[in-house]
């Protein structure tokens, strides 16, 4: 199944929008401005294999959005990649 996830992945990430991380966040209630969205949007498009394969890729982030933020998005990468991979 994991397989799956990621070939999904992989076949949409050229598909992602600065504008669906915005509205992606807005949907979960997490505030998140325009420079935010366009910073998640460079770092996911440049890490997203690393993503899947290596955990550690996400502290990465640390220091690029505010703390707050910063924090919200370790809570979903975790739920998230326990739920589907």
């Amino acid at each position: 199944m994991v397989f799956i996830y990621k070939k999904v992945i992989e076949k949409y990430i050229n598909l992602l929008s600065p504008t669906h991380i915005k509205n992606y966040a807005d949907s979960l209630n997490i505030s998140i401005n325009e420079e935010e969205a366009d910073i998640l949007y460079t770092f996911i498009i440049e890490n997203y294999k690393n993503l899947l394969e290596n955990e550690e890729t996400i502290y990465l982030l640390k220091g690029l959005v505010r703390d707050e933020l910063y924090n919200d998005i370790i809570k979903l990468y975790f739920e998230s990649k326990a739920k589907y991979l």
